[in-house]
């Protein structure tokens, strides 16, 4: 039976380890001591040019390892407003094309979109998000494949119109957004959103919306009927089984969703027709 050492742990109380107990205990203490440095290092950075100042009132001295990281993407991200709100109208002047531009809001860590911007390269995409982690994540992937027909906004779906114009927009995806049960006023998909909708959106331009929520879906049926600038072009129940199957482009939540549950995902496109 292997000797057994004293230490001191933690909480200053003594505990007997084998001698390879302490070995590992001492490589994981390197490690994070490693990671301690170089996030120390990655924080004096962001305050040294004040790219704190976007995020929060005041600077701190640790951050979240992937606002050091959204640095390295200025093609394919933007965070700071002042930059975003000023292409309002404009976008199609910052990609260099007159082609259909597509906004997804909630975009997770890029999935959906960046597949999106390589099946149509013909189309641009503006995918919003909040997280820097799933923006990072989006962006290497969209590095990784070179595209030129896509960009990271950290934007909230509610300020749509603060930076895009005027029938500015052909297409906009929501997938799985938060059905928020009991508090339904907050839903993205709203009276509020189709009158930004009203204002951003193509006459023919579409919403496509992708939800696990049985009642979500019957709500947005029932809310477009009385929308007299819309209407339900297609929907179902089983997207999987339906005719759109072969098109659909699964998002991230929609293949765990998928590999973890035996229930049908619910789909519907709804136009703007004036």
């Amino acid at each position: 039976m292997e000797n057994k050492i004293e230490i001191i742990g933690k909480n200053g109380q003594k505990l007997e380890i084998t001698k390879a107990e302490k070995e590992k205990r001492a490589n994981i203490k390197k490690v994070n001591d490693e990671f301690k440095k170089i996030n120390a290092e990655k924080s004096k950075i962001i305050n040294e040019q004040e790219l704190w100042k976007y995020f929060f009132e005041k600077p701190k001295r640790n951050y979240n390892k992937y606002m050091y990281e959204m640095l390295e993407f200025p093609e394919y991200l933007m965070y700071n407003n002042e930059n975003v709100d000023k292409y309002c109208g404009k976008w199609n002047d910052f990609f260099g094309n007159n082609n259909d531009i597509y906004l997804e809001i909630g975009c997770g860590s890029g999935n959906f979109t960046v597949q999106n911007a390589e099946k149509f390269k013909d189309r641009n995409y503006i995918a919003l998000e909040l997280r820097f982690k799933r923006l990072v994540l989006g962006a290497k992937k969209s590095k990784k494949r070179n595209l030129n027909n896509i960009l990271f906004v950290r934007k909230r779906g509610e300020t749509i119109l603060d930076f895009i114009g005027k029938n500015e927009i052909s297409g906009v995806y929501i997938n799985f957004p938060d059905p928020w049960e009991g508090e339904e006023r907050k839903r993205v998909i709203s009276e509020s959103l189709f009158s930004k909708l009203d204002i951003i959106l193509k006459t023919d331009g579409k919403l496509f919306f992708k939800t696990d929520h049985e009642q979500y879906y019957e709500d947005v049926l029932e809310l477009v009927k009385a929308l007299e600038n819309y209407q339900i072009v297609y929907h179902t129940r089983d997207l999987h089984n339906s005719e759109k199957a072969n098109e659909n482009i699964k998002t991230e939540f929609e293949q765990m969703f998928l590999s973890k549950h035996n229930m049908n995902i619910k789909y519907i496109e709804i136009k703007k027709i004036k």
